[in-house]
């Protein structure tokens, strides 16, 4: 049974109110060898206010792992919104597809676990805008996210 890694995610990378219309660039560090991982696991990573448009999304691979898992990159509607499902035996930043997407309803980047256990380390980035009221810091979205 896969396991979701998502009910507890804190995460300080944008501010509380998402009202700025200022692009950011927001990342975390994922250590898959400090989970137990399976295929079909999902890590919710980086959190996305509602009303707001993500222009990219990708990872980076800091520390190559072994074995023949993917990580595939997007959010709880389409697990490969962002970046197709890629071993993770090979350091560096991976393909991402040209997707941008703009969310009415809060949501998260999400690493889903394809095909076997991953032990790599990677970082996760999303470049975000908020669409709302002109950046006047109105916006009461809230976002919460930490592991368990």
């Amino acid at each position: 049974m896969p396991t979701d890694y998502n009910s507890n995610i804190t995460s300080t990378n944008i501010p509380a109110k998402s009202g700025s219309s200022i692009p950011r660039v927001i990342s975390d560090v994922v250590d898959f060898s400090s989970t137990t991982n399976a295929a079909g696991d999902t890590f919710d990573v980086l959190p996305i206010p509602a009303n707001s448009l993500v222009l990219a999304a990708g990872y980076d691979i800091l520390t190559a792992g072994t074995g023949t898992g993917t990580i595939a990159l997007g959010d709880s509607v389409d697990p490969d919104q962002y970046v197709a499902a890629v071993v993770q035996t090979a350091t560096g930043q991976k393909t991402t597809l040209d997707a941008n997407y703009a969310y009415s309803a809060a949501d998260a980047i999400r690493c889903t676990i394809a095909t076997a256990a991953v032990d790599s380390k990677i970082r996760v980035w999303a470049c975000v805008i908020s669409l709302d009221a002109g950046g006047t810091l109105t916006d009461s979205d809230s976002q919460t996210s930490t592991f368990a």
